[in-house]
């Protein structure tokens, strides 16, 4: 398959995959089961797209970290998908997330150390990480308990546009 169909479908995956994720909460509350549920597992799909086509995208530049980052946070996107069966107990939901984040804060230092296209996207990765312990250290609560899945999110939109940009990159095979 052409490279450029790849990270454009990849870009497409990481604004979907945020948008529903950012929109979801309104819409959750009508829905009936498995519904959610089912909405949940499209997000997460999408979102591991999104992260294969910039690990496609970004992997020549990538070093060593940013593979053990890459790796972290598709454990961690795994680990949410499998945090219904309370793994970690009660827990499982928030270690599955924060491994996630972990990972993808790990990789987005490798994205900057390599000069890499995606730095916008890994600093909003970088500040969700950032912004969800400042949360969980002073126990925020309300609106502002969103802020880190919402920078999360927008990362992931900063990523598909610059999959774009790296899909008019050339002719290359995935």
């Amino acid at each position: 398959m052409d490279r450029r169909v790849v990270l454009r479908l990849a870009g497409r995956a990481a604004v979907a995959g945020a948008m529903i994720d950012v929109l979801g909460p309104a819409i959750y509350p009508r829905l009936a089961e498995p519904w959610p549920h089912l909405i949940y597992v499209a997000i997460d799909l999408l979102l591991l797209l999104a992260m294969l086509g910039v690990w496609s995208a970004s992997q020549k530049a990538a070093g060593p970290l940013g593979l053990v980052g890459f790796v972290i946070a598709v454990l961690g996107v795994m680990l949410v998908r499998t945090s219904s069966a309370k793994i970690f107990g009660e827990a499982s939901y928030m270690i599955a997330a924060s491994v996630w984040s972990i990972g993808m804060a790990i990789w987005s230092a490798d994205l900057f150390r390599a000069k890499a296209l995606f730095r916008k996207a890994g600093g909003l990765w970088i500040l969700a990480l950032a912004l969800g312990l400042a949360t969980m250290a002073i126990k925020v609560e309300g609106l502002a308990s969103h802020l880190p899945k919402l920078a999360f999110s927008v990362g992931f939109v900063a990523a598909g546009l610059d999959l774009f940009k790296a899909a008019r990159g050339g002719p290359e095979r995935a």
